[in-house]
């Protein structure tokens, strides 16, 4: 996906936009609206009306309309649970060739460096199990939200035709990321998924603190960017990226905030460490196109668990040998 061309001609063109969309949506023009450049594919901006505050997205990208429409869906339903997320007022593309979504804005800032990061990472387990009791149908990005006859219906097309399972694979053991005999486990840990009689479900896909808006107090005010969402196994997925980004202590915190026992958690950890070692097939692919040879030493260094201070697994393969 492209980054959104930031000239001032192409800045006017949306904001033009975007006061016809306020207006077609409330009937009269907004008091005040702010183009703010954080958005790195679609042109954002922030607006005073006299029924409230709003944001107004637009992607120059026709085809973003769907991601649109998920969001609605997906917000629907995780505000339906509990789970606080912006309220999507309306998604179209019926103003311009362009889509676009308005939603209320959510005042706070990022949780990332917020004071009371414990309390708020508790909350997020929480609210991570929230959202993965919402029940869903179909595997992969294409779910409830979509009427198109384009979803996975099993477990096993989603691995194939959407995950890419065997090029992933693939791409690890032609690029000696892992020896050929831990690939051979990633692909019979994911193989050993029974999924009869179990349901897929929601999955926030990237429920991180960057994506968590706070208030001073620490409570949070909204779980934003559902872009990625997915109906897939949880929390094993859920839990793959969530907890990537966190120190030990605070993946115990998330973990309590879900409600997870310690039997759990272990029968779990294979999948959800596999899912994790899946998932850098982008970062790999990456660094092979760059040629950045630097960045796949450091990936190959990471993916082998060299820098894994908690498990005795790698150094008893090493003394194996």
């Amino acid at each position: 996906m492209d980054e959104k061309n930031d000239q001032p001609g192409m800045i006017r063109h949306y904001r033009r936009l975007a006061k016809k969309i306020v207006q077609h949506h409330f009937g009269s023009p907004a008091s005040r609206i702010v183009y703010k450049s954080s958005g790195r594919t679609n042109y954002v901006f922030v607006l005073n009306h006299v029924e409230g505050q709003f944001v107004v997205r637009i992607s120059p990208e026709p085809e973003k309309i769907n991601a649109f429409r998920k969001e609605l869906w997906t917000s629907q339903k995780v505000r339906e649970v509990g789970v606080p997320s912006p309220e999507v007022i309306a998604v179209g593309n019926d103003i311009a060739a362009e889509p676009y979504m308005i939603t209320r804005r959510v005042t706070g800032t990022e949780a990332s460096h917020h004071p009371k990061r414990d309390r708020i990472i508790h909350s997020m387990g929480r609210y991570a199990a929230m959202i993965n009791s919402i029940q869903t149908r179909g595997f992969g990005s294409n779910f409830d939200w979509t009427a198109e006859e384009t979803r996975n219906d099993s477990w096993q097309s989603y691995l194939a035709d959407e995950f890419k399972l065997e090029t992933r694979l693939q791409l690890f053991s032609a690029n000696h990321i892992l020896p050929d005999a831990e690939v051979q486990q990633l692909a019979q840990i994911i193989a050993a998924v029974e999924m009869n009689g179990l349901n897929p479900s929601l999955n926030h896909s990237d429920l991180r603190l960057k994506n968590v808006i706070v208030d001073e107090e620490g409570d949070i005010a909204a779980i934003v960017d559902w872009e990625e969402c997915v109906s897939t196994i949880s929390p094993q997925w859920e839990l793959s990226i969530a907890l990537h980004d966190l120190s030990i202590d605070e993946k115990q915190i998330f973990l309590e905030g879900y409600g997870l026992s310690s039997d759990q958690i272990e029968a779990m950890a294979p999948l959800i460490k596999t899912f994790n070692l899946l998932n850098y097939s982008t970062a790999i692919e990456i660094a092979l196109e760059k040629n950045d040879h630097k960045s796949l030493t450091d990936l190959k260094l990471r993916l082998q668990g060299s820098l894994d201070l908690y498990s005795l697994t790698r150094l008893q393969n090493a003394l194996s040998i």
